[in-house]
């Protein structure tokens, strides 16, 4: 999962890969699959989580979107944090970024 990307001509930006969010769709299934977690065999043409690689029953994928939801507010409160930390200290790391130009 690379949802933060940067290349040579554009800026660096959070962008969510379709590959990633498509463990979040609710989709039918066209054949059998196992459930990628509890390892529940789900039949043919049962609605799942998931479209690509990982294929998860809808008891499985409702707690696991619960789950991702919770992990991506610790993020938020991560950057946010972070923010907070720089704002309190921009003038020292101006100071100490100038004086490494030296």
């Amino acid at each position: 999962m690379a949802w933060i990307t940067n290349s040579w001509r554009t800026p660096l930006a959070v962008i969510p890969h379709q590959t990633d969010l498509n463990c979040f769709r609710i989709v039918k299934s066209r054949q059998i699959h196992n459930c990628s977690v509890c390892k529940k065999k789900i039949p043919s043409r049962s609605y799942i989580y998931g479209s690509d690689c990982i294929r998860v029953c809808l008891k499985c994928g409702e707690k696991f979107s619960y789950e991702a939801i919770k992990e991506f507010e610790n993020v938020i409160k991560h950057i946010k944090d972070n923010q907070k930390y720089l704002k309190k200290n921009k003038d020292k790391f101006e100071a100490e970024n100038s004086l490494a130009l030296l």
